[in-house]
């Protein structure tokens, strides 16, 4: 699952976190077209008079929409599908797209907060969008993933180890560079 990110690790790192996407992300698309095509026929419901150029148009439209319902379900199992998240020891990984490829990543180190954002749905079912926000502008979100309080902490702990390795490296160089 993770093509991108195992192609494009660096020397000693590890995947340590690989988030999922929830199953819910699949029902916003088809819930939305649904109630639109629920709406369409509840307000054309009075115009209906029989006659054959209105029960006509009406099946063309039902065609339309279903055909629109079904493409909009194959576009999101495909950008569902080619979607990678993951946090390294070094890194946060964000990847969209399988010919369009759009990648975020943000260095542990440079990472100032970790939030998680819930909808009501999403509390009810355990998801939610994750923000890094690194120093700068720089941010890497994660939509829609399986347990985001949990990566949330497994995260601030990857990064909270990170930056105590980072700062015992410096000190090392600092006393090392003290010798000379």
């Amino acid at each position: 699952m993770l093509n991108y990110v195992q192609r494009n690790l660096q020397i000693e790192e590890d995947v340590l976190i690989a988030p999922k996407l929830h199953w819910a992300v699949y029902i916003d698309s088809y819930l939305q077209l649904s109630i639109l095509y629920i709406l369409f026929c509840h307000y054309m419901a009075p115009f209906i008079n029989y006659d054959y150029r209105i029960i006509h148009f009406l099946e063309t439209t039902e065609t339309v929409i279903w055909w629109a319902i079904v493409l909009r379900i194959i576009y999101t199992f495909f950008r569902n599908y080619s979607v990678e998240m993951a946090v390294t020891n070094y890194r946060v990984v964000y990847k969209i797209g399988i010919f369009n490829v759009h990648t975020e990543e943000l260095v542990n180190s440079r990472i100032e907060a970790v939030s998680v954002r819930q909808s009501i749905m999403g509390k009810i079912l355990n998801y939610g969008s994750i923000y890094f926000s690194g120093t700068g502008t720089s941010k890497v979100v994660f939509k829609k993933v399986y347990a985001p309080w949990w990566i949330k902490a497994q995260t601030e702990e990857i990064i909270r180890r990170s930056i105590e390795a980072t700062s015992d490296i410096q000190q090392n160089y600092y006393n090392q560079q003290r010798k000379f």
